[in-house]
């Protein structure tokens, strides 16, 4: 004998599970648990919108701030390999792995605390790690920029017209390793068209 399976009724879920004690408790429990992972994206570690906003946007200025030195970096070198003889019309198209990087001032403290109880020694470690703050005319608190550092280039290409003449393209390549600090295995040059 098969036995058959009626389909889910929800309607007569919800009315026996609202005659238990606390069920209509436990019912608006889970559907405000439904409405705060909809909201979130389904994502428990997001409290909220506005974080993951937050974070996109941030992650678009680096990028935008990436683009405009990368920018800024090829219509310099442009510029300079052009002035060198032979080399003819120069594209540099470079490649950058972080835009400008700023350090700041830290402040580190780590205490300890020992307690002695009933012949059992305990201890307690706790640590922090704060940025530091100095006060400006204004009555602002800022933080104090220990280092900043330049963007660090992934690789750089340059196509050039003169870049056929063997001479040329080692000279192009050796300026480029020199003026950005790289290994050769991250410069190429390519023998360009006249455009």
């Amino acid at each position: 004998m098969t036995e058959v399976r009626e389909p889910f009724n929800w309607q007569r879920w919800i009315r026996d599970f609202q005659k238990k004690p606390g069920g209509m408790y436990i019912l608006f429990g889970l559907a405000g648990l439904g409405i705060a992972l909809l909201m979130s994206g389904g994502r428990p570690e997001s409290t909220g919108m506005k974080a993951p906003v937050a974070e996109r946007e941030a992650l678009q200025r680096d990028e935008s701030e990436i683009m405009t030195v990368e920018k800024r970096m090829e219509r310099e070198l442009s510029r300079t390999l052009e002035r060198m003889d032979g080399v003819g019309k120069v594209t540099v198209k470079i490649h950058l792995k972080t835009g400008h990087r700023r350090i700041w001032e830290r402040q580190s403290r780590m205490t300890k605390r020992a307690q002695q109880q009933q012949q059992e020694l305990h201890t307690e470690e706790s640590s922090s790690d704060e940025i530091v703050l100095a006060g400006a005319r204004d009555g602002v608190d800022n933080p104090i920029l220990k280092e900043e550092l330049a963007p660090e280039i992934e690789g750089v290409v340059v196509v050039a017209t003169g870049a056929s003449n063997p001479r040329v393209k080692q000279l192009l390549t050796d300026t480029v390793m020199t003026i950005l600090n790289l290994p050769s295995h991250r410069v190429l040059v390519i023998a360009g068209k006249e455009w």
